[in-house]
């Protein structure tokens, strides 16, 4: 049985732009059997395996309603539809559009992988810049369809097309036996209510090395009710929005309370060597108690001080230990060694 691609294709005119919105023909965005396209695929796979099934369930769903239409020059009408769903494109009633690159966008973002908007052009950089993807160039993965996994994201080399892959290739046991999924590094991603992974179990240990108790089933990567009270909670404490969803505002909230230890033990970015530090490079700079020049000013420190690193948020800044507390520095304005 040959593997099954899912994407979005053309209008119902056979334009890129110009047709009625929602899918006139049951074609604009459907699916197709795997085919090497004339530019050479790039392969992007989700390191969680979680993610991977979510972004192949998202695609089918797009292909399977009708409201989805594609126009290039309407692209990001789906996106930001099914933003109030959580991206689940099933729930999706109004006529809509998309292109190939902004349905993927729509698909991984349903997967809990935060991320913008991109092109075919570009789309390789931006999400492995999201460190949740590993990218796969050889003739084994990109000139044949045998060891592609169901959730795989394929993009031509050059401006082009971009298709999930919704069915596992004949070699599938044998591939996962081969390339794992790899440990997701929290903060790569958004985690909500339904999210599974081993960053979960890592926001898990975190809380609970905080003293909140994550209800019955404890530390099981399964991000559930229990879990999201606690993330309000916790939200709510440091005076973050109250959305339930572990975030980038969260992790850095999180990053910048907890304790160095426990942050090395709860699996973040954390340094695996001890002796990992922080030289400040600027004249004399700010130590802030978040990771952004909106918190408040610890203590400012001379050019040339060292200080025990403890984690680097999204932004670049990186955590350190300041007397017997976690405080924050610019990226610009020092470096890890």
């Amino acid at each position: 049985m040959s593997v099954k691609l899912g994407s979005a294709r053309i209008d119902e005119n056979g334009q890129a732009h110009g047709g009625a919105a929602g899918d006139q023909t049951g074609k604009e965005v459907s699916t197709q059997s795997w085919y090497a396209h004339s530019k050479g695929w790039v392969l992007l796979r989700a390191k969680d395996t979680e993610a991977r099934e979510k972004i192949a369930r998202c695609m089918q769903a797009a292909c399977d309603n009708k409201h989805i239409g594609y126009d290039q020059y309407q692209r990001d009408s789906l996106y930001n539809e099914a933003k109030q769903y959580g991206f689940d494109v099933s729930k999706v009633t109004k006529n809509v559009e998309t292109d190939c690159s902004a349905l993927v966008r729509v698909c991984v973002n349903y997967a809990g992988i935060t991320v913008g908007s991109f092109r075919t052009t570009n789309q390789p950089k931006v999400l492995m810049a999201t460190g949740a993807f590993d990218k796969y160039t050889d003739d084994d993965h990109c000139k044949k369809s045998s060891n592609l996994l169901r959730g795989d994201i394929l993009v031509t080399k050059t401006q082009g097309h971009t298709v999930v892959v919704l069915s596992d290739g004949a070699n599938a046991t044998k591939e996962r036996a081969a390339h794992p999924a790899t440990e997701i590094t929290l903060g790569s991603r958004m985690l909500e209510n339904g999210s599974e992974g081993s960053d979960v179990v890592a926001m898990q240990k975190a809380l609970a090395s905080l003293g909140y108790d994550l209800g019955p089933y404890g530390i099981d990567g399964d991000f559930g009710e229990d879990t999201e009270a606690v993330v309000r909670t916790f939200q709510a404490k440091v005076g973050v929005k109250q959305t339930g969803k572990y975030d980038a505002d969260t992790h850095a909230a999180l990053t910048a309370v907890i304790d160095p230890k426990d942050v090395a033990d709860a699996g973040t970015d954390a340094p695996a060597e001890r002796g990992k530090q922080v030289i400040i490079t600027g004249a004399s700079v700010n130590i802030r108690k978040g990771p952004g020049t909106q918190y408040g000013r610890i203590t400012i420190l001379p050019h040339g001080t060292s200080l025990a690193y403890v984690a680097t948020a999204m932004n670049g800044w990186h955590a350190v230990v300041v007397g017997e507390q976690v405080g924050w520095i610019s990226g610009t304005f020092s470096k890890t060694v």
